[in-house]
């Protein structure tokens, strides 16, 4: 299996890959790209994930791959990893139970089970089950070998020692009882909210447009809901 250092190498890759493919289409320049298997990937996810979710929309897939790209950079990866002990760490298997609310929205999780050591057994959301499968394949082309630390798993989930899940209010509960005896993170509904003063210039409040309307508003992160003083102006 491959070492740390592989393994940032394939992600380093991969974050490379991802800015040159948003890169690409926003130029409309894809000139030495068109026969790019791995571009080719690539843009047959994106529009699988599209026919598959209707709101999977191309532009918001492409801001997902773009955040994605500027964040697995070499010098963001080696900042997160520092703070942690990863060299002793005993190998095991996690149990990924993702949502499917937003592009790639469980990539962080299996970002960090395997750069911490251990092996992902996944659990797709039906909302969100083309995207990932295709950065596992490209991860495993900068890399071979990245793929035996990822199984991905339709059926009923065994052979795990630990979980993390994410998923509504209702289906935490049910995670809560059904994992009840291994080590687990369950994460539950979550809103956002913005507490404006008057005192916003116009680029914080576009922004906070872009915190309302991203993902149609379906992140967890997606402000739904703002406080405003009374006699509040909403002109920019």
């Amino acid at each position: 299996m491959p070492e740390l250092q592989e393994k940032i190498k394939a992600v380093v890759k991969l974050g490379e890959l991802l800015r040159e493919f948003t890169s690409s289409y926003s130029t409309d320049n894809k000139a030495g790209t068109e026969m790019d298997p791995l571009f080719q990937k690539l843009e047959a996810a994106l529009v699988l994930a599209g026919h598959k979710n209707g709101w999977f929309t191309a532009d918001q897939v492409l801001f997902a791959f773009e955040v994605w790209g500027n964040c697995l950079e070499e010098k963001n990866l080696l900042a997160w990893l520092k703070p942690y002990e990863i060299s002793g760490n005993r190998d095991q298997t996690v149990a990924l139970i993702m949502a499917g609310n937003i592009p790639l929205v469980g990539f962080h999780d299996l970002l960090a089970v395997i750069l911490s050591g251990h092996k992902a057994l996944v659990k797709l959301s039906s909302n969100d089950n083309v995207l990932l499968p295709a950065l596992v394949d490209i991860l495993d082309n900068m890399v071979p070998g990245m793929q035996d630390l990822i199984r991905f798993e339709e059926a009923r989930l065994s052979s795990y020692d630990k979980v993390i899940a994410t998923g509504s209010n209702n289906t935490s509960r049910y995670f809560e009882y059904y994992f009840s005896s291994k080590p687990h993170v369950i994460r539950k509904n979550r809103n956002s909210v913005a507490l404006l003063t008057g005192n916003e210039t116009k680029e914080s409040l576009i922004a906070l447009g872009q915190d309302v309307f991203q993902y149609y508003g379906l992140g967890c992160r997606s402000v739904s809901k703002i406080f405003v003083p009374e006699g509040y102006s909403f002109e920019i």
